[in-house]
């Protein structure tokens, strides 16, 4: 009878965990919320649910409840390496990029194959003036997945930094071909970055000409 119990309630619980990460993708965070902490009742020790309300919870703007939601996740699952990734997304949203990238760091330790991942911790390097290393991570994730959007847009900002102005256009330009049913503000800043990179190379290219 137990056993029937046990697993009627896991059942509900992961019916509950689907629903709620069905409104969470439709960007209905708030309704997601209730879902989660529903299951959660059902199942206060699930490493996952807390992980994905913790999520929710930082889309809504409550980021201290997301903190401590993440850390649960954690506490319950230190394996947990999406609970580590999105612990380190929510720490560069608030500017802290060493902790971001000492999370980050964690999920790649226990998944090293998550391109996700891989560009996050580059965009944290990135925030942080570390361009080289930037790039490395996102020629990492661009490895695991070439179609990896976001890490063709951070390879792009890292070149520029570090004065490739050609690799820069290259990158930029896949980003947006790979972006290109999505007229979103980060496609116009490309166009933009990429007449300006244009201007930067063909000046180099003037002086290059001149020196000789």
């Amino acid at each position: 009878m137990e056993k029937k119990d046990s697993d009627k309630n896991l059942n509900k619980m992961l019916i509950l965990l689907e629903k709620g990460n069905k409104l969470f993708q439709k960007a209905d965070f708030k309704a997601a919320l209730l879902y989660f902490d529903e299951a959660l009742l059902i199942d206060p020790k699930n490493s996952k649910v807390w992980d994905n309300r913790g999520v929710a919870l930082s889309r809504v703007g409550l980021v201290d409840e997301a903190f401590e939601s993440l850390e649960v996740a954690l506490d319950i699952e230190p394996d947990n390496s999406q609970a580590w990734s999105n612990l380190g997304v929510l720490y560069a949203s608030q500017g802290r990029y060493d902790e971001a990238i000492n999370s980050l760091e964690h999920s790649l330790e226990i998944v090293e194959d998550n391109d996700e991942v891989w560009n996050n911790y580059g965009t944290a390097l990135f925030s942080l003036g570390k361009y080289e290393e930037a790039l490395d991570s996102f020629n990492h994730a661009l490895d695991l997945n070439p179609d990896n959007t976001q890490a063709w847009a951070g390879k792009g900002s890292a070149l520029n930094f570090l004065g490739d102005y050609k690799g820069a256009i290259d990158s930029l330009e896949t980003f947006i071909k790979l972006a290109s049913n999505h007229l979103t503000p980060q496609v116009e800043e490309a166009w933009a970055l990429i007449f300006e990179l244009k201007m930067k190379l063909d000046n180099k290219e003037k002086q290059d000409k001149t020196i000789e």
